[in-house]
C-alpha cells in the first residue's frame, strides 16, 4: 500500500504543472468598408498540452461607416484555441480560431447581440521567462447584423492587427 501514496500525488503535479496566462492587447481595427478605429483586449488562458492552450478573450471596437451608415460599438467574448508551431523556440508563431458572443449598442442597426467568430495567427517572442510581446493579425466575423429597418441581416468582416504583452504563470 505504501508504493501507491505517490500514484495519489501525481493529480495534484498535473494542475501545477498547468500555465496561466493573461494577455492584454492592444490595436486597430479595419472593419470591411468602414472605418478604421481601436481595439482593446484582454485574454485568460490555460495550457491544455505543450502546444495547445485554450483561453477567454475579452474585447472591445467600433464598428464605423459603411453604406448603410453604422456606428456601432461591438463588446466581445469568444472561447479560444491556439495552437503554438514552436511552443519551446525564442520566436513562437501560433494560429486558432474562437467562436462567441458579441453585444452591439450604437446607430444603424437593431440587432443587440449577435454570434462572433475569429481566426487569427501571429508571433510571440519572449521578453523574459514569464512574459511575451505578441503581434497579432485577426479575422473576427460579426454574423446576422441585422440594418437599421430591421429587414436585411449582415456579416460585418473585420480585420485587425495587435499587439500584446503576454503574462505566464
Amino acid at each position: 500500500m505504501k508504493s501507491l501514496r505517490p500514484l495519489l500525488l501525481l493529480p495534484l503535479a498535473a494542475v501545477a504543472a498547468q500555465a496561466y496566462t493573461l494577455e492584454l492587447e492592444l490595436g486597430k481595427s479595419h472593419p470591411t468598408g468602414h472605418q478604421d478605429s481601436s481595439v482593446v483586449g484582454l485574454t485568460i488562458a490555460t495550457q491544455v498540452n505543450e502546444a495547445f492552450s485554450v483561453g477567454l478573450n475579452l474585447n472591445s471596437r467600433g464598428l464605423i461607416g459603411g453604406t448603410p451608415a453604422i456606428d456601432l460599438d461591438a463588446r466581445t467574448a469568444l472561447a479560444e484555441l491556439t495552437y503554438d508551431l514552436n511552443a519551446r523556440g525564442g520566436i513562437r508563431p501560433f494560429v486558432g480560431a474562437g467562436v462567441g458572443y458579441s453585444w452591439l449598442s450604437g446607430i444603424g442597426s437593431t440587432s443587440k447581440s449577435v454570434l462572433a467568430t475569429d481566426v487569427f495567427a501571429g508571433v510571440r517572442f519572449a521578453l523574459s521567462e514569464n512574459l511575451d510581446i505578441g503581434f497579432t493579425m485577426k479575422n473576427t466575423q460579426f454574423i446576422g447584423v441585422k440594418n437599421s429597418s430591421g429587414s436585411t441581416k449582415n456579416t460585418l468582416s473585420d480585420w485587425s492587427q495587435s499587439v500584446s504583452l503576454r503574462l505566464k504563470f
